[in-house]
């Protein structure tokens, strides 16, 4: 009869989990427990440990990988998906998790096509931008359409990140922008300029800063626009900064500039030829360019003399 008693209290002790059933045996401390009484006892708090274990890997691992997969959408991967087989609650949960990342993998492919095609709508803009002022000087038409590509060149051998690739891309193109506000007979003079033509023309670098300062997107190029006349030795204009004090990109935008200018025809003299123009740029390592700078687009150059011969080959 006891032991039929005892029976009847672990089972309701270990219904309500393994904390109650060991309650359930220390109020019954009054009683001596035989050795029947032990044995059900024990088997019944690993049956409900058991049981308990169960039930917890199988809600907690369902869990555990939707924590997994909001993780991976958190780090921008979307489209990941979580695997859960449930057919309850738990797998519905699951369901409804994988069409979110699909749906957010949907959008962010549309707007990187928008961004893009965004960017581009931009560049040909400033393209046309670029062309105009151009034009202003026949000496110089497609001029800051070279200084831009070759600029660009420069950067990735200096293995430069893309947002200051992207700078170099706007703040080649828009380097001469201030020169919009510096009159046409001032740009194609063939004489000396005067002290007051000369002030105009060496304000255009901080013209074009101020222009292009109040559009967001191309806030990145304002160093090179306003920079790319200043000098290594600190002989340059608009702030007369020198060395490193002059931001890369305003460094990189020089040296283009410099090379694109010895190499086309200008008002003041005409195209020289490359053997010509490569003793000139090394007499500016150090004084007026960036040695690092001068070396990266020497480099630039030999890999276009390479290609540019290969291809006469052909």
């Amino acid at each position: 009869m006891r032991l039929q008693r005892t029976l009847l209290l672990l089972v309701v002790c270990a219904s309500a989990g393994p904390t109650a059933l060991v309650v359930g045996l220390l109020a019954r401390g009054h009683a001596r427990l035989d050795a029947a009484s032990v044995a059900v006892a024990a088997a019944s708090f690993v049956v409900s440990t058991a049981l308990s274990v169960l039930v917890a890997r199988r809600v907690t691992g369902p869990l555990g990988e939707c924590v997994r997969g909001a993780l991976e959408i958190a780090r921008g991967r979307f489209g990941s998906e979580v695997r859960v087989r449930a057919g309850d609650e738990l797998g519905d949960l699951a369901y409804t998790f994988n069409h979110m990342s699909r749906e957010l993998a949907r959008y962010d492919g549309e707007n990187r096509r928008l961004i893009h095609d965004l960017e581009a709508g931009y560049l040909d803009t400033l393209r046309s931008l670029a062309s105009a002022i151009d034009a202003k000087d026949p000496y110089t038409r497609g001029h800051s359409e070279r200084v831009a590509e070759l600029a660009v060149e420069i950067g990735r051998e200096l293995g430069q990140p893309r947002e200051t690739i992207a700078a170099l891309v706007y703040g080649g193109i828009l380097h001469d922008i201030g020169k919009i506000g510096v009159p046409d007979a001032i740009l194609s003079k063939r004489a000396a300029l005067t002290p007051e033509e000369r002030e105009l023309v060496h304000a255009h670098p901080a013209a074009g800063a101020e222009i292009v300062a109040g559009v967001e997107f191309l806030r990145a190029a304002v160093p090179a626009i306003r920079g790319h006349h200043e000098r290594w030795d600190g002989d340059g204009y608009p702030d007369r900064l020198r060395g490193e004090e002059i931001p890369l990109v305003a460094r990189i935008v020089n040296a283009a500039d410099t090379w694109d200018a010895c190499t086309s025809n200008r008002p003041y003299q005409p195209a020289l030829a490359t053997g010509d123009a490569l003793p000139l740029l090394a007499e500016l390592r150090g004084t007026q360019i960036d040695p690092a700078v001068h070396d990266a687009l020497l480099a630039v150059l030999g890999r276009r003399a390479a290609a540019s011969g290969e291809s006469s080959a052909a």
